[in-house]
């Protein structure tokens, strides 16, 4: 079982977007997905009671609770027992023992960041604390930045300019754009099915067409991460 984390100590920058659309896009080839949340304020529970309402879950993938060391110790071992082949884990806000557990346990380290002044220093300070993290325990864990929102058109001159500032570090190749699909993930539930049952509503071709372009880019996401630990 691969674990993937998702590390931002700031709130609203993105990691639940980023831990919904790949489930999605794993589940979607077949794969096994155990959701570790270590986030106190439980959003990937609250994703699953809307899915569920919308008939769009994938029981491929399930929540275990992990906010506290013990839990988190027993997330793991039932995950990897039941022979789950992802668990994509969240963390919570702030540094903590949890967090600093979940991270040096973790076969890829995932940081989200949305491109706004605000936002690149809260995620350069959380890149500074992984990074000194995995040197004090003597751990080499690749760590990336995933790029959220960003425009689908031509990048302002501001937005350029911030962009050019993450040029020196490793980031993603493939961003999450700015897209309605995956602002409204919380909602809708998981994309691929809520893809699928669009496709019963010929009335909804033009929403259809949207989806699909952005379950093809959390697929490229996937993929690209897939590589990376392999690598």
């Amino acid at each position: 079982m691969k674990l993937l984390t998702c590390c931002s100590f700031k709130g609203g920058a993105g990691k639940t977007t980023a831990l919904m659309g790949l489930c999605a896009a794993y589940a979607s080839s077949g794969r096994r997905v155990a959701l570790f949340e270590a986030d106190n304020n439980r959003p990937l529970t609250r994703w699953k009671d809307n899915a569920l309402r919308s008939n769009a879950w994938d029981p491929r993938c399930e929540i275990f609770v992990a906010d506290e060391m013990s839990l988190l110790e027993a997330a793991y071992e039932g995950a990897e027992r039941q022979g789950f082949d992802y668990a994509l884990a969240d963390t919570q806000g702030g540094s903590s023992e949890l967090n600093n557990t979940i991270i040096a346990s973790s076969n890829f380290l995932l940081i989200p960041i949305m491109l706004t002044p605000l936002d690149i220093d809260e995620a350069l300070s959380t890149y500074r604390y992984v990074i000194e993290l995995l040197m004090g325990e003597n751990l080499v864990i690749p760590t990336a930045v995933l790029r959220q929102r960003v425009p689908v058109g031509r990048l302002t001159t501001s937005l350029r300019a911030i962009s050019d500032m993450l040029a020196s570090l490793p980031l993603v190749q493939c961003p999450m754009y700015e897209r309605d699909a995956f602002a409204a993930m919380k909602e809708r539930g998981m994309l691929h099915l809520t893809l699928d049952n669009l496709r019963t509503e010929p009335m909804m071709r033009l929403v259809e067409r949207n989806l699909s372009i952005a379950m093809e880019e959390l697929v490229t996401l996937s993929k690209l991460l897939d590589l990376a630990l392999e690598g």
